[in-house]
């Protein structure tokens, strides 16, 4: 792989096998004209979650793709120098990957925003020729942007994959030992670094990799390209320490969202340092990893992840590139529902981790964070977006 996990039982291991033959032969993803509509309502939805917990208000709620893009707008579209008026989203990044034989288009586009609409894209205005063909590919681009890219290759892999490995292998005994001296110490370093986490991590492959995966049947990309596409991306932003990795987030949208983005991560590094104070001479990088573990888990998955799942099963990020509008087909949300629901096992959140720390001091730390992520959730001006109901601390689902 090209990420690195921990070792898996050969049983995970044989379950990954078969599953990955079954999507390597399985037929690919056909859409007609005569194909059954979804309606946001239909009981089919229901129907797919099952008995999976479904995180419920936490989740944006909109009726077609652009109003998807425009809500999101926030988090993903800057400013210009020009005029501040108008933010812009650049995702021209994606038009060196090779798209499907038979598909007339590839991923890509810079749209800008102005007054709550894309008023331009990739040089088109709104009345121009193929102005309408140049927005769908954008909001196909977008949803491959923001699901694919910046959630499960940068957020999973890139970040939190990435700083479980660093803080919990090829440690020394003493390293070891003088976490568990810590109670609430070692309460933190658990809740945030999991086993599941590397076991989800390893299957992603079954989400994101070649070999026709559930997001790679819903691309129009060739396997190899989103393969290449999702390497580049993942060393890209692997490189990058904590620092440059919140200013990346928080530049590429609006000044208030890039507020939101650097208070969690102050609020993250104030709520490390203050419960693993005995630990602040372990060494220089520890405590900086697991706040960024933490701001990862909480701040961005819940954004990047929780947030967008009604968006994922509704088509309301709509991966396959038509140039055409958007139609919820019953195959395709049989696709894009089973690509959420892959992603709806819960577990601890942040509320009941709270009532274990060992000293009050600890505890009132936690709250104070908890009550910093409401903050800028609130800070950012993203319609319902929040940190109120539940709240998950590890990327372990």
């Amino acid at each position: 792989m090209w990420f690195e996990v921990k070792k898996q039982s050969q049983t995970i291991q044989n379950r990954m096998m078969k599953l990955y033959r079954v999507f390597e032969y399985a037929p690919p993803l056909l859409l007609n004209k005569d194909s059954e509509i979804l309606e946001n309502d239909d009981p089919f939805y229901t129907e797919m979650i099952g008995e999976k917990i479904d995180p419920h208000e936490a989740q944006m709620k909109v009726g077609s793709p652009m109003e998807c893009f425009l809500q999101n707008a926030p988090a993903f579209c800057a400013p210009t120098l020009e005029d501040e008026t108008i933010s812009v989203c650049d995702l021209d990044y994606l038009k060196k990957y090779q798209v499907q034989e038979g598909t007339p288009h590839r991923y890509g586009g810079i749209a800008y925003i102005q007054g709550g609409e894309i008023i331009e894209v990739s040089g088109l205005k709104k009345g121009d020729k193929d102005f309408d063909l140049r927005v769908n590919i954008f909001l196909n681009s977008f949803a491959v942007h923001l699901v694919d890219v910046r959630h499960a290759v940068m957020g999973h892999l890139a970040l939190y994959q990435k700083y479980l490995m660093r803080l919990t292998t090829n440690k020394s005994d003493e390293y070891k030992k003088r976490w568990e001296e810590n109670k609430s110490a070692a309460l933190l370093l658990k809740v945030m670094t999991p086993r599941r986490t590397s076991a989800v991590n390893y299957r992603i492959q079954l989400l994101i990799g070649p070999g026709n995966s559930l997001v790679g049947r819903a691309t129009s990309f060739t396997n190899d390209a989103l393969t290449l596409l999702n390497i580049d991306q993942y060393d890209k932003f692997f490189a990058m320490p904590p620092n440059k990795i919140i200013n990346d987030v928080g530049s590429c949208g609006s000044k208030e969202w890039n507020s939101a983005c650097q208070h969690a991560w102050e609020a993250a590094q104030k709520v490390v340092n203050t419960i693993c104070k005995d630990l602040k001479d372990i060494d220089d990088t520890s405590l900086r990893d697991l706040a960024m573990l933490l701001w990862t888990g909480t701040f961005y998955h819940g954004f990047i992840g929780d947030f967008q799942l009604d968006n994922v099963n509704k088509g309301n990020l709509p991966f396959l590139l038509t140039g055409k509008e958007h139609k919820q087909t019953k195959a395709y949300g049989t696709l894009s529902t089973t690509i959420g629901v892959s992603t709806m096992t819960r577990t601890m959140d942040m509320a009941t981790v709270g009532n274990y720390f060992y000293t009050e001091e600890d505890r009132n730390a936690w709250e104070e964070y908890r009550q910093a992520l409401t903050a800028a959730a609130k800070e950012t001006g993203i319609k319902g977006f929040t940190y109120e109901g539940p709240v998950y601390n590890a990327i372990d689902f």
